[in-house]
């Protein structure tokens, strides 16, 4: 199941001179195969504070697993999609 997962916080909150904070996110990535969860594609949108990413997911549970510690930072948007 492909899913589309949008990260938000704002530049009062931006982590990326915090390594602790920023770790959140490098373990989440090293996860992803122990969850069944494959990255097809991150993006980042540094200025507007906005990651996207295009993941395969077998359930929102497994989605969690992974990214659940990164929702400590921000929002993030988790949404089932399909290919066009």
């Amino acid at each position: 199941m492909l899913w589309h997962l949008e990260h938000r916080h704002t530049g009062a909150t931006c982590f990326s001179k915090d390594e602790e904070k920023k770790a959140l996110w490098d373990k989440a990535m090293e996860i992803t195969p122990e969850n069944g969860v494959k990255v097809h594609h991150f993006l980042v949108n540094a200025s507007a504070h906005r990651f996207f990413f295009v993941v395969e997911a077998p359930d929102y549970e497994s989605l969690e697993a992974t990214f659940g510690e990164c929702k400590t930072l921000g929002e993030i948007e988790m949404t089932p999609v399909i290919s066009w």
